[in-house]
């Protein structure tokens, strides 16, 4: 595989893989709230954990190739933004990986600033 697929995928999976894991921490805790005794609380808390070890992983991989950067940036906010806009543009798809709720905007908006200032900040030294 060349080294653009390979950050392309790598971009994918850091942007991905968060919003999967917010998702199943909100599917988690509405199970949680409907029957108590269904599930442990600890994983919700295990999702949480799991976001931040890819955000870390995504960090690290985007200091040292920039294009991993941009399209996990890409990836978290063409997913968020609906959800915040009151009107978003019709060219933006609606996914419904990021609900409504706060928890899920903010650390979505908080991944993608920490791969913005991995872009920025650029290649290790």
């Amino acid at each position: 595989m060349n080294e653009r697929a390979r950050s392309v995928a790598t971009g994918l999976f850091a942007g991905l893989v968060p919003l999967l894991l917010l998702d199943l921490a909100r599917v988690l805790q509405e199970a949680m709230y409907t029957d108590p005794g269904s599930t442990s609380a600890w994983w919700p808390v295990a999702c949480f954990v799991g976001v931040g070890a890819v955000a870390a992983f995504g960090v690290s991989a985007a200091r040292g190739d920039r294009l991993v950067a941009l399209v996990g940036i890409a990836v978290l906010l063409l997913a968020a933004v609906p959800s915040v806009a009151v009107t978003p543009p019709a060219w933006l798809p609606s996914l419904p990986l990021v609900t409504d709720t706060f928890a899920s905007q903010a650390v979505a908006f908080a991944v993608a600033g920490a791969y913005l200032y991995a872009l920025l900040r650029g290649p290790r030294a």
